[in-house]
């Protein structure tokens, strides 16, 4: 049996893909394999070097870290949300001015390296006499970046909702904010939340340029792990590597939880189809009876 698009293997096809497999995982053990003993032969995977880890003092200089990086993506998301939501409406405006305006803003910032970004937010604002400190140049700066492609993600699922939702709402007589604010936008929104927290975990990731400003995040706190303790540079990156590993792999899952949840979701389903969510609800209930 075939699907519409890519034609099912047959068995020499499967046979080949089997093949290569197996050769792929070979190597790709050896290579594992490969890495491990030149470590163990270095003398990297002593337990002298990965002990300080497991102390409590040096666990909680990580984690404080950890903390910074959190709050700095905390803040700068809340405020990502709020000023891509207002730059979506902006580009969705029937001013072509207003219009204009929040295209260049979210081109520009969009094409511009997030690094740069962070680098004129910090001196930019010492230059005109403003020294509001590390962590406020890279909130600003990462909101500037992130507001810009959230403004995409918003607009987008703004546009991908069906026409005949926009229709309606004219055809009542309703006005075009009135509409956005009750029609379009609380449909949207459901739409955009699994996008959202996947740029959550973008953002996390991008606080770790904090450390060119001397933003103290967990990656700065690792870099300077080596140097109060036994431990390597190799071992505190490896530690630091696992600690984004877990922050990111949570937030990648909480998104895919949210996006199953929105597929599954009768009302959704209604929407995406252009049908009746009153009549998905209706569904749902008579099924449940």
């Amino acid at each position: 049996m075939s699907s519409v698009l890519v034609e099912e293997l047959g068995p020499r096809g499967r046979a080949r893909v089997r093949a290569v497999t197996i050769v792929t995982l070979v190597l790709a053990a050896g290579a594992i394999a490969f890495v491990i003993w030149k470590l163990q032969s270095a003398g990297q995977l002593g337990w002298r070097l990965w002990e300080p880890f497991t102390v409590g003092e040096n666990l909680k200089f990580l984690l404080g870290g950890l903390v910074n990086t959190i709050k700095a993506a905390a803040v700068a998301m809340v405020f990502s949300i709020a000023v891509g939501f207002l730059f979506a409406l902006g580009r969705l405006s029937r001013n072509m001015v207003v219009r204009g305006l929040c295209v260049a803003y979210v081109e520009f910032f969009r094409s511009i390296p997030l690094l740069l970004a962070i680098f004129a937010s910090f001196f930019g604002l010492l230059a005109v006499g403003f020294d509001v400190g590390p962590f406020t140049s890279l909130v600003i700066a990462l909101v500037a970046y992130n507001s810009a492609v959230l403004s995409e993600i918003f607009r987008a699922g703004i546009k991908s909702l069906d026409k005949g939702q926009t229709e309606a709402a004219q055809a009542i007589g309703m006005p075009y904010w009135p509409m956005m604010r009750i029609v379009i936008l609380p449909q949207a929104v459901r739409r955009m939340i699994p996008a959202i927290v996947a740029q959550l975990a973008t953002l996390s990731k991008d606080v770790s340029l904090g450390f060119v400003i001397s933003y103290v995040e967990v990656v700065s706190k690792g870099t300077g792990f080596s140097n109060f303790s036994a431990a390597g540079n190799l071992q505190s990156y490896v530690v630091v590597g696992v600690i984004y590993f877990i922050l990111v792999y949570l937030l990648a899952k909480l998104a895919n939880y949210l996006d199953e949840r929105q597929t599954k979701s009768p009302v959704t389903a209604a929407i995406v189809e252009g049908g009746d969510p009153d009549a998905a609800n209706i569904d749902t209930e008579i099924d449940l009876a």
